[in-house]
């Protein structure tokens, strides 16, 4: 019985590994996509101050977000050079609006295991936070405010810029997307098209 089970075993995995090269194409792709990290710079903007007792102070923040990738492809029949690459969309917030930030395309060159590595990473963005603070006799301001004496305190904060919220990566081959990666698990059954949709991805935030 157990010389009967592992036959059937190596049958079985055999045909898996057979069927994934069923198609033609003689080879199989795996993409791997590891936690993001995330590199931020912050500069201080300098106060500026008004004749009628108001005061602005901001605070620049720039961030970039990297994934780092790693494909393999495995077979007899490798694709030729030049037709493998990885489609990279990164997708954010500007101003509260999702938004295409930017995409791009990475030749992928394999090495001598057919494995490649690199780090994905978007663009530079920027969030700059204000923060006024108005000084005034009364008490009237919709804002939180600290009453002194007869001076009241108003503070408004405010944020403008863009941020990134996520990527989509694409496995392309031969013009086809073999494997993909969403970091926002609503994105990806648009990621595995071979024309992504991202009107359809901007609407899932």
């Amino acid at each position: 019985m157990g010389s009967l089970c592992r036959s059937l075993l190596a049958v079985v995995v055999s045909f898996a590994v057979l069927s994934g090269l069923a198609d033609g194409k003689g080879y199989t792709c795996s993409m791997r996509v590891d936690n993001s990290t995330t590199k931020q710079h912050a500069t201080e903007g300098g106060g500026k101050s008004s004749k009628k007792g108001t005061s602005t102070k901001s605070k620049t923040v720039t961030s970039i977000v990297t994934w780092p990738v790693k494909v393999s492809i495995r077979g007899e029949k490798l694709p030729g050079e030049g037709a493998i690459k990885l489609r990279c969309y990164f997708i954010g917030v500007t101003d509260g609006k999702p938004n295409l930030i930017s995409e791009k395309s990475v030749p992928v060159a394999l090495d001598e295991k057919n494995n490649f590595e690199t780090d994905i990473t978007s663009p530079p963005v920027k969030l700059v936070h204000t923060t006024t603070t108005t000084r005034h006799g009364g008490n009237s301001s919709r804002y939180r405010s600290s009453r002194r004496g007869n001076v009241s305190t108003s503070v408004k904060t405010s944020t403008s810029g863009t941020r990134v919220t996520g990527c989509i990566i694409q496995l392309v081959v031969n013009g086809k997307t073999e494997k993909s990666f969403a970091s926002n698990p609503g994105w990806s059954k648009f990621a595995k098209a071979d024309a992504l949709s991202i009107d359809e991805v901007l609407k899932i935030r």
